[in-house]
């Protein structure tokens, strides 16, 4: 009883027998009667069109309606008498009652001897009375028949029923069954398995969730032990060298003041650098789960990019890189603190990049309804090969002269979720004069 399929098929023999059930409710119960009431009513319909006179032709009208006949006129005189009338001395006797009721009623006898069933119908007509007999036989007999018909008709039914609820049981229950084994596949850990869609309704619907909710745990899966993989392996190098470095000043270089200064200063960079790092992890996960939602604003390009662009200055200028800054007066339409996220990290990209004594361009420009960002720098080309790859995350091209510290690999896949998620265009175009990096706004209506 805890299979769907055995619930399904007892559910459906069940509205099979009740619909059988009913059936013989309404076909042996009430036909019967209905099929006498008919008969009933055309025989009085019949009587009423009747006249008590010479001129009448009974015999016709005992012969098109199947009974017998007895007429009685105004004075009580019986006029006409069928040969074949049944129960004639009963009814004969009875006449002068039968007459004063007459009103269309019927009174049902019973031979003694045969236990035969008559109707007799009292009809008071133009010139007397009509005393209408017929039997019930071909009623009963009727009955008998529909009987035998209903016991093959149920048979039949049932047989169907049966047949029918296994192969509809199997069939409605085939995709629950599936979902479900798929779902425990899922639960397992096998997020691959995928089930068909073999209808457009709420099944079929359920069936096409469950293959999507498997695609994004596998891809969630995925990352997970990407995540994993990239992080331990990011971060044991800072902690291996600064669980390095302060050993040594504990242990050896602690009296000389200028080693211990600088390998300080080594693990002051690479806890900033591991800051970073952290920083940069937390951030990427909240865009990939989408658990910030955007709040885009309008607000002046020029002012938010003067911002960003001045906090970069002092690290620039240590390399002598010069920073410019190139936009127009007006506003974009973006999330405020994403716009500075994408700014920063692709400025900082440039810093770390850039070629000594070189200078780095912060453009926008008026694109459409949009304003587009640029940010130039002259240094290494990126090879061809390496422009697709280099949004994703923990990936760095070849490193040709690259300062200002490593990077934690995840600058550039933060800048293509940010903008991903708020539907612009971006990009990067490098050859061996410069690399810019760029993306659209979005449009200002």
């Amino acid at each position: 009883m805890k299979r769907i399929v055995t619930k399904l098929a007892l559910a459906f023999l069940g509205m099979a027998a009740l619909a059988a059930a009913l059936v013989w409710l309404v076909q042996a119960v009430f036909l019967s009667d209905s099929y006498l009431n008919q008969r009933i009513e055309t025989i009085d319909a019949a009587a009423a069109q009747t006249a008590i006179a010479p001129e009448t032709d009974y015999a016709a009208l005992e012969t098109a309606l199947n009974v017998s006949l007895l007429a009685v006129n105004t004075d009580g005189t019986v006029v006409y008498q069928s040969d074949g009338l049944p129960m004639r001395g009963q009814i004969v006797r009875r006449i002068p009652e039968l007459v004063a009721a007459a009103g269309g009623d019927v009174e049902y006898l019973q031979t003694e001897t045969d236990d035969a069933r008559y109707a007799l119908l009292s009809r008071s007509v133009e010139g007397g009375t009509l005393l209408i007999a017929f039997s019930l036989v071909d009623v009963a007999e009727a009955s008998r028949v529909l009987l035998r018909q209903l016991w093959v008709i149920t048979g039949v039914l049932m047989t169907a029923a049966l047949l029918l609820s296994i192969l509809l049981s199997r069939l409605f229950s085939r995709p629950i069954v599936e979902v479900t084994r798929a779902a425990k596949q899922m639960a397992a850990g096998d997020y691959s398995v995928k089930t068909p869609v073999r209808a457009r309704d709420e099944i079929g619907q359920l069936t096409q969730a469950l293959n999507e909710l498997g695609d994004e745990l596998g891809k969630a899966e995925e990352l997970r032990r990407e995540l994993i993989a990239n992080v331990s392996h990011e971060l044991r190098a800072p902690l291996t060298i600064i669980r390095g470095y302060a050993e040594t000043v504990r242990d050896v270089t602690w009296p000389n003041e200028e080693k211990r200064t600088a390998q300080l200063n080594a693990i002051s960079d690479e806890s900033v650098r591991l800051s970073a790092l952290v920083s940069d992890i937390l951030d990427y996960s909240k865009l990939q789960a989408g658990a910030e939602e955007l709040h885009p604003v309008d607000f002046s390009c020029a002012e938010a990019l003067g911002e960003i662009v001045g906090r970069f200055e002092l690290e620039a200028g240590k390399r002598d890189i010069a920073l410019e800054l190139e936009c127009p007066e007006g506003d974009v339409r973006f999330d405020r603190g994403q716009f500075t996220q994408v700014v920063n990290n692709l400025v900082d990209n440039a810093v770390r990049h850039a070629s000594p004594r070189s200078r780095i361009r912060v453009v926008a420009r008026v694109s459409g309804r949009a304003m587009r960002i640029s940010v130039e720098n002259a240094g290494s080309p990126i090879p061809a090969e390496e422009l697709p790859a280099i949004w994703d995350r923990y990936h760095r091209a070849p490193k040709h002269g690259e300062a200002g510290g490593l990077g934690t690999g995840l600058g550039l896949a933060i800048v293509k979720s940010i903008v991903t998620r708020h539907g612009v265009a971006y990009g990067v175009e490098s050859d061996e004069k410069r690399t810019v990096f760029w993306f659209d706004t979005m449009s200002m209506e």
